[in-house]
């Protein structure tokens, strides 16, 4: 993974964990493992979603992870 795509994954754990006050471990927990999200949407996309608003990007994801199952 390049240090762009990098960057954006911490970005995107940091920024749902500190929205739904978990710990950043617990959420790359679940998108890494759990509901595969990182693998399959995070960083696929990551085109599309790097362009996007904070607000954007938090809300879905956590849409995303709720859909799963996971509980956040």
């Amino acid at each position: 993974m390049d240090k762009k795509k990098l960057e954006f994954v911490i970005f995107c754990i940091e920024n749902v964990a500190d929205s739904i006050g978990k710990n950043p471990a617990e959420i790359y927990e679940i998108i890494a493992n759990k509901t595969n999200i990182l693998s399959n949407y995070i960083i696929p996309c990551f085109d599309v979603l790097h362009s996007q608003s904070k607000e954007y990007i938090v809300d879905d994801l956590t849409k995303l992870i709720k859909s799963k199952g996971a509980i956040i």
